[in-house]
């Protein structure tokens, strides 16, 4: 038994109510969108006390408010939204939905819009369409102005793509690393200029005209970056759009109030790629590959680092290709994430990955969605033990999450520390008996059935205290999959697709679900369960499809599918997968009659 941790875990539990009556009060800001242009008078308010303030013309708004709290969003004609402040909260950017009134013997009708399948079906010959963090975008249909410049108009006898841009947009300022120096005439007072910039910084000319002057930001194949990504080479852009409208920016927050500079490379934006190759999908295929009304596309925008290290056939050469690529991506977490996940299961070099997972666990030791991030692929590897320290480190910071107590059980019953497991387990169950946890309807079912199958495959486990825990018998045969993610405000869909081609979509999405997210919030979890009875016969296959996360960062999810399960014959079976893409349905896994995991 791990008592040293055992104690933490009790002085932990104590201080619960303290550090709630303490909560510390935080900064967050966002913007307020219907989905294409920012709100204004949105009226944001604290739930618990009334206070609020509300969004400016361009749909921006500022709050302090204490974790746990409730933040209240409602304008006149539009569906009210509640999100409860996390100890990550920072940005909350959020969308707002009609609200629909149902007429008697009215029909309203629309004009049909393109799917993001018809578009990603076009963009090769379609020279208006650009691929964003938000989907494809059609010049034509946007609504708002935009300007699109192919890659062959780029001149290429600049220093970089820049130069060749700046030709392109009168009135465009470009401030480089060696020429931000004191003084510079009013205009360049007047810049907010970064201190520790390593690449150029770029205003366009409609932010040079408001009182308050920020640089534009760039979206090259759904990555954000804040400084132009000068090291990508012009000859390989095939398409760069200039979005300057409040409207056309409004998706991106704050991070869009300079402008938005949108560019698709040769390597990822003019084809799909054949799903784990480097060749061009085949376009009649790729027309033919969607779940009845086209639902479904297998191609993915892809970091530019991960592909530049996916190009490293060598051990030696991935390391030199990711110390090159941390020199530009040191602040980012999701760098150090996916460079973990890339040299722990692709490369399969343990004392590089070893190296990036203590680094990640130095600089991110407050934040628990990085460091839950970390113990998925962690667990995805079969390292659990190094799990169960992290998962420590996440109880400590969350003590009063079930998803806490659910994770640490788990790990500690992968690693062979069944005692463990189970104290903890029976810890939770105490603390709903005691009203110290409230029960949820959808959290403390999934954690009974995870105590039952630990009992199933261990048998009666007798405590230090001498008491027996027995099994609740569940009827349930078949394979169970069990869906994580690690970060609460993460939006997405789950298509499940059984063999005759019939599909269920779970939505986790604040529209069509919010009570959920509600009850999320309340109990602090984050995981969902899917059964196939048995007999399982045919293929299954699981799609998903990302909304962001108020933030315009990647969320993490992990899929556990248990074959056999609650009989000696169980086994299990742990992914991990990068949820990047926005607005783009993916195929995720498939299982057959066999209960084989495969990964699309």
């Amino acid at each position: 038994m791990d008592y040293k941790f055992f104690l933490v875990l009790f002085m932990a539990l104590s201080s619960i109510q303290v550090s709630f009556s303490q909560a510390q009060i935080k900064k967050v800001k966002g913007t307020v969108t219907d989905g294409v242009a920012p709100l204004q008078n949105v009226n944001v308010r604290i739930k618990e006390n009334g206070t609020g303030v509300r969004t400016n013309s361009d749909g921006q708004y500022e709050i302090r408010v204490e974790e746990g709290q409730t933040l209240v969003y409602s304008h006149v004609g539009k569906i009210s939204i509640e999100i409860k402040v996390e100890d990550v909260t920072r940005f909350l950017n959020v969308e707002m939905f009609d609200k629909i009134e149902q007429l008697d013997g009215v029909t309203v009708t629309k004009r049909k819009r393109k799917s993001q399948k018809e578009l990603l079906e076009e963009f090769p010959t379609n020279k208006n369409l650009v691929k964003t963090s938000f989907g494809v975008l059609d010049k034509e249909r946007s609504g708002h102005r935009m300007r699109i410049i192919e890659g062959k108009d780029l001149s290429n006898t600049g220093q970089d793509f820049v130069d060749g841009l700046q030709s392109w947009i009168p009135g465009m300022q470009v401030f480089r690393p060696s020429s931000l120096r004191p003084g510079g005439g009013a205009l360049q007072k007047k810049l907010r200029r970064p201190t520790d910039l390593t690449m150029p910084v770029v205003y366009l000319p409609r932010a040079l005209q408001s009182i308050n002057v920020v640089p534009a930001v760039f979206d090259v194949d759904g990555i954000i970056y804040t400084e132009a990504p000068v090291f990508i080479s012009s000859t390989n852009i095939e398409r760069i759009a200039v979005i300057e409208s409040l409207a056309g920016v409004a998706k991106y927050g704050s991070l869009g109030a300079g402008g938005v500079i949108v560019i698709n490379t040769k390597s990822v934006g003019t084809f799909n790629k054949e799903p784990g190759t480097q060749k061009p999908f085949d376009q009649a295929k790729l027309r033919n590959n969607f779940i009845q009304d086209g639902d479904v596309s297998p191609s993915s925008l892809v970091p530019e680092y991960l592909l530049k290290l996916n190009k490293s056939q060598e051990k030696s050469t991935a390391k030199e290709t990711f110390y090159e690529l941390e020199k530009r991506y040191s602040s980012s977490p999701y760098f150090y994430l996916d460079a973990f996940s890339f040299f722990s299961n692709t490369i399969e070099d343990n004392d590089m990955s070893g190296k990036i997972r203590d680094k990640i666990v130095q600089r991110y030791s407050t934040d628990p969605t990085v460091l839950k991030a970390l113990s998925f692929m962690l667990e995805e590897s079969g390292d659990y033990e190094r799990a169960i320290d992290i998962y420590k480190e996440v109880f400590v910071l969350r003590p009063h999450y079930a998803q806490s107590y659910f994770n640490l059980a788990k790990s500690y019953q992968y690693a062979g520390k069944i005692e463990n497991a189970a104290t903890l387990f029976a810890r939770y169950n105490y603390l709903i008996q005691e009203s110290f946890f409230e029960e949820s309807d959808t959290f403390t079912p999934i954690l009974a059935k995870e105590f039952d199958n630990l009992l199933a495959l261990n048998g009666a486990i007798i405590g230090k205290n001498s008491t027996t825990v027995k099994l609740n018998q569940d009827d349930f045969k078949g394979t169970r999959l069990v869906f994580e993610w690690n970060d609460g405000e993460a939006e997405f869909e789950l298509q499940f697709v059984n063999p005759e081609k019939q599909y269920y979509t779970w939505k986790h999405t604040l529209r069509d679900n919010p009570e959920r997210i509600k009850e999320e919030k309340e109990h602090g979890f984050s995981c969902e369960e899917y059964l196939l009875y048995e007999p399982q016969d045919g293929t299954w296959s699981i799609n998903v499809k990302y909304m962001g996360n108020k933030s315009l960062t990647p969320a993490y999810l992990k899929v556990t599918a248990y074959h056999n399960f609650n009989t000696k014959n169980q086994k299990k079976t742990i992914k991990v997968f990068r949820l990047g893409n926005k607005n783009q349905n993916r195929p995720l896994l498939s299982i057959n009659s066999s209960n084989l995991l495969s990964i699309n």
